[in-house]
């Protein structure tokens, strides 16, 4: 009769070990520079929208700028920020916004001018829209068209339409109606939740 061994045992419990202590240090090393990452990414959101954002996209520099140009203020239980200009003063309000999209959350920031009127502009931190299709809302090409655009606070909801509707101010992704339609959505609800609650609050400050 062949004797039991534990050696095999043994050894793959070591190794478990071993491969468990590796992937735990791994995950331990890079938790941290993710999360410095994830937060540059949405320190840049902030500086575009505000139309800030350098060509030289160096953390520290980055950081520097988000320090001095972004305030974080609570109004009504929601949370926003002022966009500063460089002596200090109010130029805008960024507001987060987000939403479900066509394959999941949406979240990202929009900027407007401090009375609400015009929208300076609009930029997406995460997503999981197709690439190549509706993940093209972050082309500057679609990003762009949100700036400088007027809201009617009688709109009732359709603050912003796609082309050819009429008053349409913006154009659709071709070949992504899902997401276009969702990013739609999402702002317009945003718009409708500040015009007629934290907006009115703020600008009677």
């Amino acid at each position: 009769m062949r004797k039991f061994s534990l050696k095999p045992v043994l050894f793959m419990v070591v190794l478990t070990f071993v491969y468990t202590s590796v992937l735990a240090g791994i995950n331990a090393a890079t938790t941290e520079r993710i999360q410095l990452n994830e937060h540059l990414v949405e320190q840049k959101a902030f500086l575009y929208v505000l139309n800030m954002l350098p060509e030289n996209h160096d953390p520290d520099l980055i950081n520097e700028l988000y320090r001095r140009h972004i305030r974080e203020l609570n109004r009504n239980g929601r949370v926003l920020y002022e966009g500063l200009d460089s002596a200090g003063e109010r130029v805008a309000y960024i507001v987060p916004f987000h939403g479900k999209a066509l394959w999941g959350e949406l979240t990202g920031v929009a900027a407007f001018t401090p009375d609400f009127s015009t929208i300076l502009g609009i930029d997406f931190i995460k997503h999981a829209e197709t690439p190549g299709l509706g993940g093209r809302i972050d082309e500057l090409s679609f990003k762009e068209q949100f700036r400088g655009i007027q809201i009617n606070p009688e709109a009732e909801g359709d603050f912003l339409v796609y082309r050819p509707r009429p008053g349409g101010q913006v154009d659709a992704i071709a070949g992504a109606t899902g997401t276009s339609n969702a990013v739609l959505r999402i702002l317009n609800d945003t718009l409708a939740a500040l015009l007629f609650d934290t907006g009115e609050a703020l600008l009677h400050e």
